[in-house]
């Protein structure tokens, strides 16, 4: 596992922005480093590790959601859950400041960024924590996400430009 563990941080918090939730990331990282355990070798051979476990980590993610939507019961668990814990258990992402010393500036543009990433669809919100966020190349991101490089730019282009509506109208 040490040709893992320097990734295993990124793989969690990749899981937690996708999930929002700390106990179904903590699963879908387990689940990838068990199914991971006995590919040693095949995982030696691979020249660009990180995209390629992040991309693991992604399928198990739609594996999760996928199992989670078709079951009803617990999808209304899992609503219900989430309007009663509210936000406060999102991690922070890394936000450029204006002026790093001001927590509350920080705090709000956190804030601000959190509610813009919700307008987002799923599709979207996806290309700009790999690319924007996390700092994948748009090919990097399409790999992961298995789509074609167009595609992966186009999303990109959009979800920006709507972060950028949603921000500028300060409607937060």
């Amino acid at each position: 596992m040490g040709l893992l563990r320097p990734h295993i941080e990124l793989m969690y918090r990749m899981a937690y922005r996708w999930t929002r939730s700390e106990a179904d990331a903590e699963d879908i990282v387990q689940d990838v480093l068990i199914r991971l355990a006995d590919c040693v070798d095949e995982m030696l051979q691979i020249e660009q590790l990180r995209p390629w476990l992040i991309k693991c980590v992604y399928r198990r993610f739609v594996d999760l959601h996928r199992s989670q939507t078709s079951n009803p019961v617990s999808a209304e668990s899992a609503l219900l859950k989430l309007l009663a814990e509210g936000d406060d258990d999102i991690s922070p992402l890394a936000i450029p400041h204006a002026d790093p010393r001001d927590d509350y500036t920080q705090l709000d543009d956190r804030e601000a960024l959190l509610k813009a990433l919700e307008t987002l669809d799923d599709d979207q919100r996806d290309v700009i924590l790999l690319h924007d966020v996390e700092g994948y190349s748009a090919s990097e991101a399409a790999e992961i996400l298995e789509e074609n490089i167009g595609t992966i730019k186009s999303r990109l282009h959009r979800a920006r430009a709507k972060l950028k509506i949603f921000l500028e109208a300060g409607t937060f």
